[in-house]
């Protein structure tokens, strides 16, 4: 009887475990990759377009909203998980036009200076943690790089884009509110009318 018990207990745990993935994410965070050697793993992109968005695209009409999506691949053998709290904590695109940077909108640039003088995410923004498996390229976050002109939310980095050739990067943190900034990908776009 004890017999029995013990083995249809280890069957149990067998099938619990090969049904329950955060098992798997646990063994993620026990390795003890130092922090360096996770950023050198880690492959971080952007798109505009794409995820949530249909798909990406590189050409946009003046006054239309312009959204990026982040995607990182582990390119490593074992998974990992990254931190993801939100873009005012974790992004600083770059975006020139015509190969001319162009400034955040102001009130952008006062909340990005307030959250990191308060240390606004450390307080209130529960960061989540995203798994990332190996070689799986994984959308983990998306910003609004600029607001369409009928847009009633004021969520972009930019005022709305006016016509011309734009070339954007972005630097992410893979801590939730601090740490190094990474860069990603160069991505190129039009904005016509």
């Amino acid at each position: 009887m004890r017999i029995t018990a013990f083995v249809l207990l280890m069957m149990l745990a067998c099938v619990t475990r090969a049904d329950r993935p955060d098992l798997v994410s646990a063994k993620a965070t026990q390795q003890s990759n130092s922090a360096s050697d996770q950023r050198r793993q880690i492959k971080i992109s952007i798109a505009t377009g794409g995820g949530p968005y249909q798909p990406a695209k590189d050409t946009y009409q003046v006054g239309e909203r312009i959204p990026v999506v982040i995607t990182m691949t582990n390119t490593g053998s074992q998974p990992v998980y990254v931190s993801e709290s939100g873009s005012l904590y974790q992004d600083r695109p770059q975006l020139l036009k015509d190969g001319k940077p162009i400034r955040y909108q102001s009130f952008r640039q006062s909340m990005m200076e307030l959250a990191e003088r308060d240390k606004t995410c450390d307080q209130e923004n529960l960061p989540q943690q995203v798994l990332l498996r190996p070689n799986e390229p994984t959308i983990v976050d998306w910003f609004i790089l600029a607001e369409g002109a009928t847009s009633v939310d004021d969520n972009g980095w930019y005022e709305p884009l006016q016509p011309g050739k734009y070339t954007l990067s972005n630097r992410r943190r893979l801590n939730a509110c601090d740490g190094p900034l990474m860069e990603t990908n160069t991505i190129s776009f039009l904005v016509v009318t």
